[in-house]
């Protein structure tokens, strides 16, 4: 590891990757943080849809047969309504689908050929500004001890929960509001079609909406509500459907995994960061409807690079080039909290 680099990256998903990868293309000497060890688990859906699939291919290449789970592609999603009829709405028309794949293998394919320097296992847990630095704190867990990097730029791909976001602007992040999903992974049988991923929209199973999938013959199904309110009777409630409705029949529970995310995305309160500071990907609000983060997490990764880039070359404005280049992207983004509410009936969101 370095005293200094050009960029720091704290978090080595999708978001990450993409920045790193578009940093190291211009020259420049990046570092990537990830405060887990690699690869690193990530409650997803794992499903790479199209735009994800055409960003994938064009910068980091064909996602390797070690990342696909069976089975290896989705046809599309599937709703269904309370009295069990069913809504399709298909990945494309013509092509095999999305690929199915799990996180943790996709994300590490990503970050190890993004170029960066990675070191897992290091924590930022601090920083300041400077004229002409940042100057980083990083907790290296593994060896116990504090080390000091100075850097140009720092990016936060930390996800909704954002150490970087918090310090920058703490009235911001007191002024939101917290969802807690939850996820189960069962060795078990459900006559649920395997080649659809299925979304429950009822509010009696979560409050923002309740889904079920198959990896490697894993049944994963969970659900979410705000955070400090129960979650369990929504799960239990949920599970009590597939079992009557759908035949599930659990075996061997093999993981139970949760996470928070927050309410930014939905109602368009986006954060791209401070001076020679930016965020990407969920932590700067970038979140598709019903969860789908990876598109927007490559897009605004790319285009935090572009803006670093081009300021560096012309002494132009980072945050000014990052917002203008992301302003088509939290359009859309936005647009899609909107379509899946009428999809739904309600807001997908009341918290």
């Amino acid at each position: 590891m370095r005293n200094e680099y050009d960029v720091v990256i704290t978090g080595s998903g999708p978001s990450g990757s993409a920045a790193a990868k578009g940093l190291v293309n211009e020259g420049l000497h990046v570092l990537v943080l990830e405060k887990k060890r690699l690869p690193r688990y990530k409650i997803c859906s794992g499903i790479i849809f199209k735009k994800s699939q055409n960003i994938t291919e064009k910068y980091f290449g064909v996602i390797p047969k070690k990342a696909y789970v069976t089975p290896e592609y989705l046809k599309g999603v599937r709703f269904w309504s309370e009295n069990e009829n069913y809504k399709d709405y298909p990945f494309n028309k013509d092509g095999i689908g999305a690929p199915n794949v799990w996180r943790s293998e996709y994300d590490y394919w990503l970050v190890k050929n993004s170029g960066a320097e990675i070191k897992d296992c290091c924590a930022l847990i601090d920083f300041n500004e400077s004229n002409d630095y940042l100057l980083l704190k990083i907790h290296d867990i593994l060896n116990d001890k504090i080390i000091d990097i100075k850097c140009k730029y720092l990016i936060s791909a930390e996800g909704g929960k954002s150490l970087i976001r918090s310090k920058l602007d703490p009235g911001f992040e007191k002024g939101l509001k917290w969802f807690t999903a939850y996820q189960n992974y069962f060795e078990g049988s459900s006559n649920l079609n395997p080649n659809y991923y299925h979304g429950f929209l009822e509010p009696q199973y979560g409050e923002v909406y309740a889904w079920f999938s198959v990896k490697d013959g894993l049944l994963v199904f969970g659900t979410a509500a705000a955070k400090g309110k129960k979650i369990k009777p929504y799960l239990l409630k949920y599970t009590e459907l597939l079992e009557k409705k759908f035949d599930l029949k659990c075996g061997k529970m093999v993981r139970k995994s949760g996470c928070i995310g927050n309410n930014m995305s939905p109602e368009g309160r986006f954060y791209l960061g401070k001076n020679n500071i930016l965020l990407v990907g969920e932590a700067a609000g970038f979140l598709n409807a019903f969860g789908e983060g990876i598109s927007c997490a490559l897009t605004s990764g790319l285009f935090a690079a572009e803006a670093i880039s081009k300021s560096i070359k012309s002494d132009s404005n980072t945050l000014e080039l990052y917002a203008e280049l992301t302003k088509r992207e939290r359009k859309q983004t936005t647009a899609s909290w909107k379509l899946g509410a009428r999809l739904a009936g309600r807001d997908l969101m009341p918290i």
